[in-house]
């Protein structure tokens, strides 16, 4: 008798620890699920948003100066950053997370003016506008204003040449190349100056602003990965802690 209630001891003993155990590992694999939730949001936002790519791209029109001309001026340029939107079904999810999607893309990614010249090298700079009159002064050169897609432009006669306008020294930023590019968040109102790197005559270049997510690709990848993760290995926990209480009860019947 002692023997069959020692053993019985062991048994109650041990059943306890296997519904404690059950329980635990259930709970666990909750906890694990419910943390994929974000990672999920995480990876869905950045998918729907910029994609694998991580950028956004929106065209400006074609910015161009008249044949003779040897600059295109446009006054008071800024840019501001809008936001890539996501998707209206996931608009409930981001407010559940607390994730402010306009706060979230402004801290992690940046937003550039992009020149593409029609051929060879383009120069692009900001500056006062009182430093591009001076520089440009008695040369001919080309006004622009943007109008729904279109610059249209209206020329300043001059007879004059330009130095070249790498040779100066009074722009706020500068850029050169195939696809010169500027910080949107630099261009704060002032005067950009679109020319051939020589000072030719006729500069012409396709504008467009691009919104751009460093690492998106990584970071997508990276959330898929935590998120499902996360998601398996709680499920397997839930099962696994279920097959105990389970077996646990079984055994007591």
């Amino acid at each position: 008798m002692s023997s069959l209630a020692s053993d019985s001891s062991r048994l109650s003993t041990w059943g306890a620890i296997r519904l404690a155990a059950g329980i635990g590992l259930a709970a666990l694999g909750t906890l694990l699920m419910i943390g994929a939730v974000p990672a999920a949001i995480t990876a869905a936002t950045i998918e729907a948003s910029v994609g694998r790519s991580g950028i956004v791209t929106a065209q400006l029109g074609v910015l161009r100066a008249a044949p003779d001309d040897r600059a295109v001026v446009v006054d008071g340029v800024s840019a501001r950053l809008v936001a890539p939107e996501a998707p209206e079904w996931m608009a409930g999810a981001l407010a559940l997370a607390r994730t402010d999607i306009s706060a979230l893309a402004s801290d992690l990614g940046g937003v550039a003016l992009v020149a593409t010249p029609s051929e060879g090298e383009a120069f692009v700079g900001v500056a006062p506008v009182e430093a591009v009159n001076d520089y440009l002064d008695g040369t001919p050169y080309s006004v622009a204003v943007k109008d729904a897609g279109d610059w249209p432009t209206v020329s300043v006669p001059g007879t004059g040449d330009p130095a070249p306008p790498l040779d100066q020294d009074f722009w706020v930023r500068s850029a050169t190349g195939a696809a010169p590019e500027l910080p949107a968040d630099e261009l704060n109102g002032l005067t950009l100056v679109l020319m051939r790197t020589d000072a030719s005559p006729g500069p012409e270049a396709a504008l467009r602003l691009e919104y751009r997510l460093p690492g998106a690709d990584t970071a997508l990848r990276g959330a898929a990965v935590t998120a499902a993760a996360a998601a398996i290995g709680g499920f397997l926990l839930v099962l696994l802690g279920g097959w105990l209480v389970v077996g646990r009860r079984s055994r007591a019947q």
